[in-house]
């Protein structure tokens, strides 16, 4: 599944790939069709667009962005449903991850995915909760110090063909000591690349404090509960988009396209429909906050895992000139891991 998400055709596109052009309310256009049109695009009298006068989000879109990106990157951010104890320099794990994250759905920044009609954005929403899935591996090393423990993998949001590449590095400050009425406490960093898509690019990195504390369950399974605190930071760039994609600048004759609503009628619209195209303003990164709590079972090799987190909402605000606040709410998600951990 994986690999087809990460290799599948551009031409197909899920419920919840990126469309961020929907972020621009429809108006009227000035040409004589009066097509509805992004309101970013402003058209000259001849209906072209001048280099002069460039497409430029608003501040409701730059606003829309952001808590977007902050929604989706809690959706795609590294959860890791692990226990303090590192997997020992001798250990090994192999998983399969199901993620399911709540999102404020009906909010106007979801617009920006495939699934939402640009011209009625209230008869289709997104679904309330999106659903990852993904794979890792996991192991316990002794360089450069003691209890320290790699890992690596990939997740998949479903209906889409989006994938973020993960990895992280746990060191345990405190474990072994089981028969002690003290815990395990870890310190785990991590960080997660997306792709699958060319209207952003996001890279979420994250730093957890995790406390965990082993039990004997009938002397023939093992019982780990654990609780921690973490914050992630998104950082999230838009890419190049085009505010009139039913005009194509490029075709013959020099990029006319006379019979499409969207585009004049006379050789003025023609290769000037570059002037279109545009990138949402940088932003600075994006920061959330959570708490987990979760357990671990494992009966010989085999091991499930469950990790319910609470995101709080997004506050930050931007730094630049076109100041964005995160509109983002408060975001619950769970975790279920499982697989063999030898």
């Amino acid at each position: 599944m994986l690999m087809m998400a990460t290799f599948a055709s551009r031409a197909w596109a899920g419920r919840n790939d990126l469309q961020l052009l929907n972020l621009c309310p429809l108006t009227p256009s000035t040409l004589a069709s009066k097509t509805p049109e992004c309101s970013w695009v402003h058209r000259q009298a001849d209906g072209s667009i001048g280099a002069t006068d460039p497409v430029v989000p608003d501040g409701q879109g730059r606003g829309d962005f952001r808590s977007l990106m902050s929604e989706l990157g809690v959706v795609l951010a590294p959860r890791i449903p692990v226990v303090a104890d590192t997997a020992g320099f001798g250990g090994f794990q192999l998983s399969g991850e199901l993620g399911l994250t709540e999102i404020s759905n009906n909010r106007r920044f979801w617009n920006g995915v495939e699934g939402v009609s640009a011209t009625n954005p209230n008869a289709t929403r997104p679904d309330a909760m999106l659903t990852t899935v993904g794979v890792f591996v996991r192991k316990g090393l002794w360089l450069p110090v003691p209890a320290v423990e790699l890992g690596f993998g990939a997740v998949h949001l479903l209906d889409s063909q989006l994938v973020a590449w993960q990895s992280y590095a746990k060191f345990a400050i405190h474990e072994g000591f089981h028969d002690w009425p003290v815990p395990s406490f870890a310190v785990r960093g991590a960080v997660s690349y997306l792709t699958g898509t060319d209207q952003v690019t996001m890279t979420t990195t994250s730093l957890d404090l995790l406390i965990s504390k082993r039990f004997g369950l009938l002397k023939t399974a093992r019982l780990e509960p654990f609780v921690g605190w973490g914050m992630i930071s998104i950082f999230a760039h838009s890419g190049i988009l085009d505010a009139t994609p039913s005009c194509d600048a490029t075709t013959a004759p020099l990029g006319n396209n006379p019979g499409t609503p969207y585009c004049p009628s006379t050789p003025t619209g023609k290769s000037n429909d570059f002037n279109a195209n545009f990138r949402f303003p940088g932003q600075n990164s994006i920061t959330r906050y959570r708490l987990f709590v979760g357990f671990k079972i494992k009966f010989a090799v085999a091991f499930f895992a469950a990790q319910y987190e609470a995101y709080f909402a997004g506050s930050t605000r931007d730094g630049s000139t076109f100041s964005a606040k995160d509109q983002s709410g408060t975001q619950n998600a769970l975790s279920l891991s499982t697989g063999l951990d030898f």
